[in-house]
C-alpha cells in the first residue's frame, strides 16, 4: 500500500482549529444567551410583587407599580403610586374597596392562596386579589341571594377622571355613567379601574367607583392598575372656581333681616364665558326651597362678584347652594350654610311617659359605687411627667370596659376628663396632650373594643342593633359604660370627684351631654358636632348613620312606630331640660351628620349655662382642631388644673 503522507504539523494543528471554531463559537454564544435568560428570568423574580403579613393581620404588598395594603378585614384599604393615594378608607363608613351590604362586608378570612394571590371572604362575600407588576387582578363573587354593589372610595387627592376609550374627561368629584376610567392627582399619578358601571360624587368631597351589581353565583373580574404620566390637563370646570359667603358675622342672620349670599365666580381661563349664575336656598326643618337665577358675564383671568338676597321667616338653618353653568354643562358650584333666629331654633321631642323611670332603673342598675378594674402600665406610652396605663373596667351585662387611663405624676386631687370614643368605635390613641395640662383622663371605646391591641374589625356599624325596644338598644349599653367608667374615675384617690368633665367628638360629644342631665358627677361638658340631637329632624334629613336607621325603617314598616318610641328615650333634646352643668359646643354649619339645625334645637333647651360656638364653613369636624385651644381654655376656667411639671 502506498504511504499516505504526514501533513505538516503545523498545518495539521491550524487545520484542527478552523474545523473546530464554529462549533466553540456556538458553545460560548448558548452559554451566554443562557446566562441572559437565567438574569432576566432572577430580574422577573425579582420584580413580583411580595406580601408581607403585619403585625395587626394586615397585607402590605409592594410591587413595581404600586404599594397597596389589604386591612385585616379583606378590604382593599390602600393603594398608593408614588408618594400619592388613591384610596380613601378614613372617612364614614368608607373601607376604600369593599362590598356593600346592609354596611360595608368585612371579609375577615384571609388565606393566601399563592405567592402573589390573596382570597377574603365572609363565607358569603368574596373577593381573590391577584397582584401583577403594576395591576391588580381582582376577582368577587357572592353566594348570597341578591345582587350586591361593590364601591371603590377615591382620595381626595383625585382631581380629574378621565374615561378609558374615550375622550371625555371631568374634573374630581362628578357623575358619569362611565365604567372603565382613569382618575389622576395634580402631580400625575394615576389609577385606573376597568370592569364598573359608573362614577358618582362628591360623596363627602370623595369620588366614587361604583359596580352595581355582582350577581350570586357569577364570579366577575376587575383591575386596578396604578402608574405615573405627565400631570393631566386641566378642566375648564377646574379654571372656573366658585365661593360663595353669608354677609352676616358667624353666619347668623337675626329678626327681620334678609339671608344675604356673597358670590364671586373666578374665570382663570383665557376666554371669556358667558352663562348662567343659580342659587338653591333650602331650609332645614321644612320643605321650603327658595331658587333664583341671573345670567353671568365672566371675562378672562378675573374674579366676578355679584349677591343673592332672599327673604326667610322661620327660625331655621338655610343651605345654599350656588352653581355657575356654561357652554351646556355645569363648571362650578359652592355650598354655603346661614342660621336665622337660631336662638329660637327648639326641637320638638315629646318624652315617653315613663322617660325617668326608665333612666332610673338603668342608675340603679350602673350602681354608685367604684367598678372592678385592672390597671397596666404602658411604659411604651408613658412619657417624662405622664404615666399611661391600659384600664379594663367592669361595664353592664357583664361586659368590660376599656380605655386608656392617663394622669400626670402629680399630687392629687386632680380635675378629671372622660373621653369618650366617637361612632363606629375606631382606635384612640392615650390622650397624653390632656394629662401634661394636669388632668387625669380616662379615654373608653364605649364599644368594649381593647385598645392596646390589633382589632379584627378597625370599624362598627350599630346604630340599628336592638333598636326595636328601648331596653335591648344598644345605646342603653353604651351609657352604662360610661357611667361606670364615671365611677372609676371619681373613685380615684388621685382624683377630685368635684371637678369631672365628659369630652367627645360626633357620638362622644351627644353621649357626653347625656351624661351631663343622667349623673351629677358631671362637672362640664365640651361637644363637638354632637349626634343623637333630634332623631327625627336627623332620620329625614342626615347623613350616614341616620340613614342606617331610615333604611331599617324602610325595609320593615311596621316596626318604625316603635323603633321611634326607642330612639324618644335617647333623644339629647329629651334630655337637655335636665342638663345643668356648664356646656360647651362647637357645630359646623355644613355638617351633614350632626345637622346644625338639630344641635341648635337641643342646645337651645339645656337649662344650664351653656355656649354654642359655631363655624360656618365647617362640616362634622365641628370646631377641629382650632376649636381644641378655645375648648382647653375653657376646660382650664372650669376645672382649674394644674399643668405637669
Amino acid at each position: 500500500m502506498g504511504k499516505t503522507k504526514a501533513p505538516h504539523p503545523g498545518l495539521a494543528r491550524h487545520g484542527v482549529v478552523n474545523r473546530s471554531r464554529p462549533l466553540l463559537t456556538c458553545l460560548l454564544l448558548f452559554v451566554a444567551v443562557c446566562s441572559a435568560l437565567a438574569r432576566a428570568g432572577a430580574a422577573a423574580v425579582s420584580t413580583l410583587p411580595t406580601l408581607q403579613q403585619q403585625p395587626d393581620q394586615s397585607w402590605l404588598v409592594e410591587a413595581a407599580g404600586y404599594r397597596a395594603v389589604i386591612g385585616p378585614d379583606g378590604n382593599l384599604h390602600s393603594f398608593r403610586v408614588g408618594d400619592d393615594e388613591m384610596l380613601d378608607d378614613r372617612i364614614a363608613i368608607s373601607l376604600g374597596a369593599f362590598f356593600y351590604a346592609e354596611g360595608p362586608r368585612k371579609l375577615d378570612q384571609i388565606s393566601q392562596l399563592g405567592p402573589t394571590t390573596l382570597e377574603a371572604t365572609d363565607g358569603t362575600h368574596t373577593a381573590q386579589y391577584h397582584f401583577l407588576r403594576r395591576d391588580i387582578d381582582l376577582y368577587l363573587a357572592t353566594r348570597g341571594r341578591a345582587p350586591v354593589p361593590y364601591f371603590v372610595v377615591l382620595s381626595p387627592q383625585i382631581t380629574i377622571v378621565s374615561r378609558l376609550g374615550g375622550a371625555e374627561a371631568a374634573a374630581a368629584p362628578c357623575t358619569e355613567t362611565w365604567g372603565d376610567v382613569r382618575a389622576s392627582t395634580a402631580k400625575g399619578a394615576f389609577i385606573e379601574l376597568t370592569g364598573g358601571a359608573r362614577i358618582w360624587g362628591p360623596w363627602l368631597g370623595r369620588q366614587v367607583w361604583e359596580v352595581s351589581s355582582v350577581e350570586p353565583g357569577r364570579k366577575i373580574q376587575l383591575r386596578i392598575s396604578g402608574g405615573l404620566a405627565d400631570p393631566p390637563k386641566p378642566t375648564l370646570e377646574q379654571l372656573i372656581g366658585a365661593r360663595v359667603k353669608v354677609d352676616s358675622p358667624n353666619a347668623i342672620v337675626h329678626v327681620d333681616n334678609p339671608l344675604v349670599l356673597q358670590v364671586a365666580i373666578e374665570n382663570r381661563s383665557d376666554n371669556a364665558l358667558s352663562g348662567l349664575l343659580s342659587m338653591e336656598l333650602a331650609a332645614c326643618r321644612t320643605d321650603q326651597v327658595l331658587y333664583a337665577t341671573a345670567p353671568l358675564q365672566l371675562p378672562p383671568k378675573q374674579a366676578t362678584q355679584t349677591s343673592f338676597r332672599a327673604s326667610v321667616h322661620a327660625p331655621d338653618f338655610y343651605r345654599a347652594r350656588i352653581t355657575f353653568s356654561a357652554e351646556g354643562r355645569d363648571l362650578a358650584a359652592a355650598r354655603a350654610a346661614a342660621g336665622y333666629r337660631v336662638a329660637e331654633i327648639r326641637s320638638v321631642v315629646p318624652r315617653p311617659d315613663d322617660f325617668r323611670e326608665f333612666w332610673q332603673r338603668l342608675l340603679a342598675e350602673v350602681g354608685d359605687q367604684a367598678p372592678e378594674f385592672r390597671l397596666d402600665l404602658a411604659e411604651d406610652r408613658s412619657r417624662d411627667g405622664v404615666s399611661v396605663w391600659v384600664a379594663r373596667c367592669a361595664g353592664i351585662a357583664d361586659k368590660t370596659i376599656s380605655g386608656w387611663y392617663v394622669c400626670p405624676d402629680a399630687a392629687g386631687p386632680l380635675p378629671a376628663i372622660l373621653y369618650l370614643s366617637g361612632y363606629g368605635a375606631r382606635p384612640i390613641p392615650p390622650p397624653i396632650g390632656l394629662a401634661q395640662r394636669g388632668y387625669a383622663v380616662l379615654a373608653i371605646d364605649v364599644r368594649g373594643n381593647a385598645v392596646d391591641r390589633p382589632r379584627a374589625h378597625p370599624f362598627e356599624d350599630y346604630c340599628t342593633l336592638g333598636i326595636e325596644a328601648p331596653e335591648t338598644y344598644v345605646y342603653r349599653e353604651i351609657i352604662g359604660h360610661a357611667l361606670r367608667a364615671l365611677h372609676f374615675l371619681a373613685s380615684r384617690q388621685e382624683v377630685d370627684p368635684g371637678r369631672i368633665a365628659v369630652v367627645g367628638v360626633s357620638e362622644g360629644g351627644g353621649l357626653g351631654l347625656i351624661l351631663g342631665a343622667l349623673s351629677p358627677q358631671v362637672k362640664a361638658v365640651a361637644a363637638d358636632a354632637p349626634m343623637l340631637c333630634d332623631f327625627p329632624l336627623s332620620l329625614r334629613a342626615a347623613a350616614w348613620p341616620y340613614t342606617q336607621i331610615s333604611r331599617f325603617l324602610q325595609g320593615d314598616p311596621p316596626r318604625a312606630a316603635a323603633v321611634r318610641r326607642t330612639l324618644s328615650y335617647f333623644d339629647v333634646a329629651a334630655f337637655a331640660p335636665d342638663i345643668t352643668c356648664p356646656v360647651l359646643l362647637s357645630t359646623g354649619f355644613l355638617d351633614p351628620v350632626s345637622l346644625p339645625a338639630a344641635v341648635y334645637g337641643a342646645f337651645n333647651l339645656i337649662a344650664g349655662p351653656k355656649e354654642a360656638v359655631p363655624f360656618p364653613e365647617a362640616g362634622h369636624e365641628g370646631g377641629g382642631d382650632q376649636f381644641w385651644a378655645y375648648k382647653l381654655d375653657w376646660l382650664a376656667n372650669t376645672l382649674r388644673p394644674q399643668p405637669a411639671s
